[in-house]
């Protein structure tokens, strides 16, 4: 009787989560809370790392953060990016027949560009991957299957460059993708990046083939509210303005100042701009008081828009339509003159000035006072910060001078802003990059930023949330100026 009893005693405490009290053996002695049982495995401790994904339109950039103090590591993408600039990769994703998606060419399919742009513009609108195609996939789809292999790509660098260094540790990881501060107000828009972030992340670690069908059934899973990323918490995957990321080594220095500032980023295929107030009263916050993204005047456009001006221009000047005359003997005879040569990047500058001082009057709107000329401080300036691949070429350069001159007194738009001092975005001493060019720092300053804590980069108002005030009329009879119709 005393056996069953001291059974069922035991059973009931195995199922309570208690451990049934145990005779020694005989030659036994009594266990102690001071002896060890068999080796038990002990767990690893945790190392938060924060990995800033900066989604461009020509070539993505990452930068790997150690928190909470650094240091940060530019991720090299090897086989995958530039063989010039190993820390760049390309944005494009090659869409196999079959559906399945890849970083390089694999087999009978085609490649997908532009992911950004078709992400900003119409995320969640269904059709081809490309014409003729059979396989059909939502923007958000492709952006997500794109993030998903870049991330693979990224932890495999990691896994040799990275984790060895810190020893036997388990890693913690947080994620920030970059967004254009002009999208920031826009629900549709931000919650497809911050879906395509959550959903790429889950299916860069599910270890499977990552495809179109799989990428969509991620995505639209990501877009429930209780969804859970393998392998993070949800909240740990954040989108942040682009614009704050660039700046947060100069919101974080010395140097910084509150104020007005201009921030111009030159990519591949689009000018993005914005006009915001700095303010570090109660830690660092960014009120975007107007911001405009243009996917048709970046770099790589401006190439194109040279190259079918001087096409248009030579065959102008020869009439080549006219079967009679003759042919030129050489191809430099084909050149445009000087003259015209300059006009063909004038034009594109005109086009890039109107868009940044559609940026300047927008903020004038809103705020008047604080980036009018001030007569009480001579010194008052708005900061301007320029970031991106494209910045180097002196057509930018030109167009951020002229945007400052039509917007100061007298300059034709009868904004009275004051004027522009453009400041470097200065380089941080625990940048990880022993590869890194000495003219590259600029392409790498928001993914530098957005390898911050989230909590750590700011607060973001975005322009939809900044009321307009009412702007004086100004009578003017010069040309350059911009009316309201005209931004």
């Amino acid at each position: 009787m005393g056996d069953w009893r001291k059974q069922l005693s035991d059973f009931k405490k195995v199922m309570q989560g208690k451990q049934p009290e145990r005779k020694p053996m005989p030659g036994q002695a009594a266990a102690t809370g001071s002896e060890k049982g068999p080796e038990e495995t002990k767990p690893l401790p945790q190392r938060d790392l924060c990995i800033g994904l900066d989604f461009g339109t020509s070539s993505t950039k990452s930068v790997v953060r150690l928190l909470p103090s650094g240091p940060a590591y530019v991720v090299e993408f090897s086989k995958g990016g530039d063989e010039v600039e190993p820390y760049l990769m390309p944005t494009r994703l090659w869409v196999a027949t079959d559906g399945t998606l890849a970083l390089q060419e694999k087999g009978g399919g085609g490649w997908i560009q532009e992911l950004k742009v078709t992400l900003m513009e119409q995320p969640w609108i269904k059709g081809p991957v490309s014409p003729g195609s059979k396989v059909v996939a939502r923007p958000v789809d492709l952006a997500a299957g794109y993030i998903a292999l870049v991330l693979r790509s990224l932890q495999r660098w990691c896994d040799e460059q990275v984790l060895p260094a810190l020893g036997a540790v388990k890693p913690r990881w947080s994620l920030n993708l970059g967004i254009p501060a002009r999208d920031l107000g826009a629900n549709e828009i931000r919650e497809a990046f911050g879906i395509a972030a959550k959903a790429g992340w889950h299916m860069a670690v599910s270890g499977g083939q990552i495809d179109i069908v799989g990428m969509g059934q991620a995505v639209d899973q990501a877009k429930a509210p209780t969804f859970v990323p393998s392998g993070m918490e949800a909240e740990m995957i954040q989108v942040v303005p682009e614009v704050a990321a660039g700046v947060t080594t100069y919101a974080r220095s010395s140097a910084k100042r509150a104020g007005p500032h201009l921030f111009v980023d030159v990519g591949a295929t689009t000018l993005d701009s914005s006009m915001f107030l700095l303010d570090d009263h109660d830690g660092l916050k960014y009120v975007f008081l107007a911001a405009d993204v243009d996917s048709s005047l970046g770099a790589l456009r401006l190439h194109k828009h040279r190259a079918h001006e001087l096409g248009r221009l030579a065959l102008e000047r020869f009439s080549a339509a006219n079967p009679l005359k003759p042919i030129p003997p050489t191809a430099r005879d084909c050149l445009p003159e000087d003259g015209e040569l300059e006009q063909i990047d004038s034009q594109f500058t005109l086009k890039c000035a109107k868009k940044l001082g559609s940026v300047i009057y927008n903020t004038k709107m809103k705020d008047p006072k604080g980036i009018s000329v001030d007569d009480s401080d001579p010194s008052a300036c708005i900061r301007v910060m320029l970031s991106g691949g494209g910045v180097g070429l002196p057509l930018y350069q030109e167009t951020v001078r002229l945007s400052g001159e039509r917007a100061a007194p007298n300059g034709g738009q009868g904004l009275r802003v004051r004027p522009f001092s453009i400041e470097p975005i200065p380089k941080p001493t625990d940048f990880q990059s022993p590869e890194l060019p000495q003219n590259a720092w600029e392409r790498l300053a928001v993914a530098y930023g957005l390898s911050y804590r989230y909590e750590d980069i700011g607060e973001f108002v975005p322009p939809s949330e900044v009321t307009r005030m009412p702007l004086p009329q100004v009578s003017t009879d010069d040309d350059s100026y911009v009316s309201k119709d005209q931004v």
